[in-house]
C-alpha cells in the first residue's frame, strides 16, 4: 500500500519540511519509491526517484522547494507496482493533456483501479500516457472533469460516479489554474482505503495514516467517510460528502498494515491487535505454551493480548536482524522464503526446550515456515510451536492481485493446504490442522470472523468471504466460480 500525504498552508515557511516529515511517517507502507510535489503561484514542481524517502529527499532539496514559496505540497511513499520497480511509475504523477489546458494536475493515490483498458481507450485521444501506473488513468479523468467543471465538488462527484464499483482510492492532487495552486483530497465512496485529516496551526494535513499528524505534533480531526472531498484554496478549506454509500473499510489494514500508533476507524491499531489476541484466547481457552513470542514486527500487538489472556510470560525471543530485507512483496515463493530466513534470529536461552505460542497478524501464503521465522524458532531449540493468528483463514486474494490470474488464489496457504480438495466445506479445526502441517508447526489457531468484527467493526473481509468493494461485473471468471462454490458450501 502506498502512503500519501497532502499539505496546504498559505505563508507556511515550514510547508515542505512538513510534507517531508508527514510522508516519512508512512515509510512502513512502501519502500520502492518516494516523491514530493509542490504547488506555487507559478506552477507545480515534482521530484521523485526509487528508494526510501531518506535516499530520495535531502535537506538541500527541501530548502530549494521552500524557496519557491509553495502553498501546497503532496508526498508519496510507493509500494511496488511491478515486480521490478521503475522510476517512471513512481508518484506523484503529472498529467499530460494533448491540447493546451488552463489546468495543470499532479496527483498521488493509495488504491487500485480494476480493468482500466476501456477508460484508457476513452482518454487516449486527449491525453498522453507515459506510465503503467493506474494512478495516471485516474489523474487523466480528474483533469478531464476539472476542465469541464472547474476546481469544484462537481468535478469530484463526476470522478466518484465514474469509478464507482471498479476502484478504491484515497488521492491527493495539486491543481494549478494559471494563477494559484489548489489542493484536493478525495476518497472512494466505500471508504475502503484509510484516509484522515487534521488542521495543525492553520495548516491542513491529509494522510493515509494518522501517524503523519502525530509526527507534526498534531492530532487527527477525523477519518474520511466515503466519497468525501476537500478543496483547499486561498479561499479556505472545505469538505463535502459527494455520495452516500455504506462504508466498507478494508479490515485487513487494521490487522496487517500501518503504524500501530495510527488510528483505524477511530481506534488505535495496537489496541485492535491486542484485543484480537484476547479474542483468540477466549476462543481456544487453553495452551501448552511455556512462553509467548511475537513474529516481529507485525505480531507484537496480538501477542501482547495472547500473553495477557493466557497469563504466560511474553519474550522478544525472535528478533529482526539489522540486515533484514523486505520480503512480503517478493513474488517467487522460494526466493521469498530464503529471504525470510535471513530476517530473523532466535535467542536460544529463551527458546531451547520450550513450548512456544507464537503470535502473528495473518497467514497469507504461508512462507513464514519455509526457511523463515518458524524454522528459526525450532532451530533455537523450541520443542512445540502453536501459531496464533489474529486474522482468519484467507480463501481469496486481494482484488489488487487479480491481474495475475489464478496464481494469486492458488498460492494462498489455505488453498495450498487443501490442494486438489475443497477448502470451503471444512471446519475451522480442519483448516487449523491442514495449515499447521503446511507451514510446519504443531498447531495453528486462526481467529473467527465474528470475533474480528466484534473488535474492528463491519467492513470488507475480502480475503475471508469475498466481500469485495468491486462490483461483480469486474470480477474475473475464475473468481466468480470460486466464490459461487464458497457460498454453496458455506450455507
Amino acid at each position: 500500500m502506498d502512503g500519501v500525504v497532502g499539505v496546504y498552508g498559505l505563508r507556511d515557511n515550514e510547508l515542505v519540511n512538513k510534507v517531508y516529515l508527514a510522508t516519512a511517517a508512512c515509510q512502513h507502507r512502501g519502500k520502492a519509491s518516494t516523491g514530493l510535489a509542490i504547488g506555487t503561484r507559478r506552477g507545480i514542481y515534482i521530484h521523485k526517484s526509487l528508494g526510501r524517502i531518506a535516499d530520495v529527499v535531502d535537506a538541500n532539496l527541501i530548502r530549494i522547494f521552500q524557496d519557491l514559496e509553495p502553498t501546497a505540497a503532496i508526498g508519496n511513499i510507493g509500494y511496488t507496482k511491478r515486480r521490478v520497480a521503475e522510476k517512471i511509475n513512481a508518484e506523484p504523477i503529472e498529467i499530460h493533456p494533448k491540447k493546451p489546458s488552463k489546468y495543470s494536475v499532479a496527483l498521488t493515490m493509495d488504491g487500485y483501479l480494476v480493468k482500466e483498458d476501456d477508460l484508457k481507450a476513452e482518454l487516449e485521444s486527449d491525453y498522453i500516457f507515459e506510465t503503467d501506473n493506474k494512478t495516471e488513468v485516474v489523474g487523466a479523468l480528474l483533469h478531464k472533469f476539472v476542465s469541464e467543471s472547474g476546481i469544484s465538488f462537481e468535478a469530484g462527484r463526476k470522478l466518484i460516479d465514474k469509478l464507482h464499483g471498479r476502484a478504491t482510492f484515497a488521492l491527493v492532487a495539486l491543481i494549478h489554474d494559471g494563477k494559484e495552486t489548489s489542493l484536493i483530497a478525495l476518497n472512494d465512496d466505500r471508504a475502503f482505503e484509510p484516509f484522515c485529516f487534521a488542521r495543525i496551526n492553520s495548516t491542513f494535513v491529509v494522510s493515509s495514516e494518522s501517524c503523519s499528524h502525530r509526527r507534526l505534533n498534531g492530532n487527527t480531526e477525523r477519518e474520511y467517510d466515503g466519497a468525501e472531498m476537500t478543496i483547499c484554496s486561498p479561499k479556505g478549506c472545505e469538505t463535502v460528502r459527494l455520495r452516500e454509500e455504506k462504508p466498507m473499510p478494508d479490515i485487513f489494514q487494521g490487522v496487517y498494515f500501518g503504524n500501530v500508533g495510527s488510528l483505524f476507524r477511530g481506534k488505535e491499531i495496537f489496541q485492535i491487535r491486542r484485543e484480537l489476541g484476547h479474542e483468540l484466547v477466549n476462543q481456544y481457552k487453553t495452551s501448552r505454551a511455556d512462553i509467548v513470542i511475537p513474529n516481529p514486527e507485525s505480531g507484537w500487538g496480538v501477542t501482547v493480548g495472547i500473553a495477557e489472556g493466557l497469563g504466560k510470560p511474553l519474550f522478544p525471543a525472535l528478533i529482526k536482524l539489522p540486515q533484514a530485507v523486505r520480503t512480503f512483496q517478493e513474488g517467487v515463493r522460494r526466493t521469498r522464503s530464503q529471504e525470510v530466513g535471513l530476517k530473523f534470529g532466535g535467542i536460544d536461552s529463551l527458546l531451547k526446550g520450550k513450548n512456544v505460542a507464537m503470535g502473528d497478524d495473518s497467514i497469507v501464503r504461508g512462507s513464514v515456515s519455509e526457511g523463515g521465522s518458524v524454522w528459526v524458532v525450532y532451530n533455537a531449540g523450541a520443542k512445540h510451536i502453536e501459531f496464533w493468528v489474529s486474522y482468519g483463514p484467507m480463501f481469496f486474494p486481494s482484488f489488487k492481485e487479480w491481474y495475475r490470474g489464478r496464481e494469486c488464489i492458488d498460492e494462498l496457504a489455505v488453498q495450498r493446504a487443501f490442494k486438489g480438495r475443497n477448502p470451503y466445506n471444512k471446519t475451522l479445526e480442519e483448516i487449523n490442522r491442514a495449515v499447521a502441517k503446511l507451514i510446519g508447526v504443531d498447531e495453528v489457531k486462526y481467529n473467527l470472523q465474528e470475533r474480528i468484527k466484534k473488535i474492528t467493526g463491519d467492513g470488507s473481509f475480502q480475503a475471508m468471504d469475498a466481500s469485495y468493494p468491486i462490483s461483480e461485473e469486474y470480477w474475473p471468471d475464475w473468481l466468480k466460480t470460486e466464490v459461487e462454490k464458497f457460498h454453496r458450501y458455506k450455507k
